[in-house]
């Protein structure tokens, strides 16, 4: 039998609460802080349900940072009445496994609560994994040790028990889809599944029933019935990329998933619950999105739960030759091509490039080198004129000025500096 501890200090709502658990679970039923903290020391809870507003000098919030402190092993479910998710969305962030609007839904109370025990029985076989991500270890598949992306795994450690929903903001090929199977894989959902969907490459009818699922007869060519991409994770995580393009009316039924956890297929009226951690990624300005209308302001709150920014590559420099070896490596295997080093000469120009495509760019940019190396080792004469230091040299001014990127190393800068000196000077 799980140990449930219950905080709520109105009386009728606290004894509602108890009657539901009662029987398969042992309740404790407090009505303050410092009822909760003493029932806590004479035994630790599987979970606790607690009200965020309390009587007394503490509050929910502060019995979840106590919680989180002394015992992180308990996930904490917060309640909320409604119109003050923002409160909500800060104890998500202070690692709250979850969170229950006023007037409790009991369907979706039993599945949170039944989400939390899951969650605090398979914790301990993704810990390892939380710990040495929070240690500055990045996961497997992923280079990089840029101080920016350590710290975008650290929280990621974080988070990953929780239940939170996750918005991953940056450019185009800055690693977002690693980070979110990052994400899946330290949490409690590891063993379930991970499904992805790129909004931007389906229409609005094709995304509902792609997401949504549909029923036989629903539109035109729907013979059978078919589960979508929410069903289909269902005790796992769905990853929407792109999820900048989708359209107002769709925003409207992901933002009902998001407070209910329950979905409705096209064409069909029954609701069917689904326990899913969602995880967003999307290059758009997203408050640019909001004040021009193309995104609803409270579908945007809901997303933002936890956001992750990730950085462009050209502010984690240092991390460029791990990635072009890397790259380097894969594709000269890939082409059978006898390729094993890289010149100084051309790391100094990979460096000193700003790379607008980030890692997908420099992906791009080695292959293409490899191919095109005779020998083996690739040189500057092989790079796109793009990322060579000649195009630089000719937009120099008169004045003889040339720019370098802040963070660039000294040594990437000065030697920058020579090679624009020595074409400035015809090689003298």
């Amino acid at each position: 039998m799980a140990r449930i501890l219950v905080v709520e200090d109105e009386k009728n709502a606290r004894e509602a609460l108890g009657e539901v658990f009662a029987g398969p679970h042992e309740v404790d039923l407090t009505s303050d802080v410092d009822e909760a903290i003493a029932a806590v020391a004479r035994q630790v809870p599987d979970v606790v349900l607690t009200d965020i507003v309390l009587p007394g000098d503490q509050d929910g919030l502060d019995l979840l940072q106590t919680m989180h402190r002394e015992h992180p092993e308990t996930p904490v479910i917060v309640m909320t009445a409604h119109g003050s998710v923002e409160k909500a969305v800060r104890a998500m962030r202070d690692g709250a496994h979850d969170f229950l609007e006023k007037p409790l839904d009991l369907t979706r109370l039993r599945n949170v609560v039944s989400s939390a025990l899951q969650s605090r029985e398979r914790a301990p076989e993704t810990a390892p994994y939380r710990r040495d991500l929070a240690q500055g270890q990045v996961p497997a598949g992923f280079i990089g040790s840029a101080p920016a992306i350590l710290n975008i795994f650290r929280i990621v450690a974080k988070v990953a028990s929780t239940n939170a929903t996750v918005l991953i903001l940056g450019e185009s090929g800055t690693g977002k889809e690693l980070v979110a199977e990052a994400i899946h894989a330290a949490s409690s959902r590891a063993r379930g599944p991970f499904i992805r969907v790129n909004c931007a490459a389906l229409t609005e009818g094709l995304l509902e029933s792609e997401l949504f699922g549909h029923v036989r007869g629903a539109f035109t060519g729907a013979v059978r019935d078919n589960e979508g991409r929410f069903e289909a994770a269902n005790g796992g995580t769905l990853f929407l990329d792109e999820i900048g393009e989708i359209p107002a009316h769709t925003q409207v039924k992901l933002l009902r998933v998001l407070q209910n956890r329950e979905i409705q297929r096209v064409g069909e009226t029954v609701t069917r619950s689904v326990d899913v951690r969602l995880v967003a990624a999307t290059n758009v300005d997203l408050d640019e999105s909001v004040r021009t209308g193309r995104m609803r302001e409270d579908f945007y709150f809901r997303l933002k739960v936890i956001t992750l920014h990730m950085p462009p590559l050209r502010q984690r420099r240092s991390d460029i030759p791990a990635l072009a070896t890397h790259f380097m490596q894969m594709y000269s295997k890939r082409h059978g091509c006898p390729v094993t080093h890289i010149d100084p000469a051309a790391m100094t120009l990979l460096q000193a490039y700003d790379w607008p495509g980030n890692v997908r760019e420099l992906e791009n940019t080695i292959e293409a080198a490899v191919v095109l190396t005779e020998g083996d080792t690739i040189t500057p004469d092989v790079l796109p004129v793009e990322t060579g230091g000649e195009q630089r040299v000719e937009d120099l001014p008169e004045s003889g000025e040339i720019r370098i990127a802040a963070g660039t190393s000294l040594p990437v800068a000065e030697r920058a500096i020579i090679l624009a000196t020595l074409d400035r000077t015809g090689g003298n």
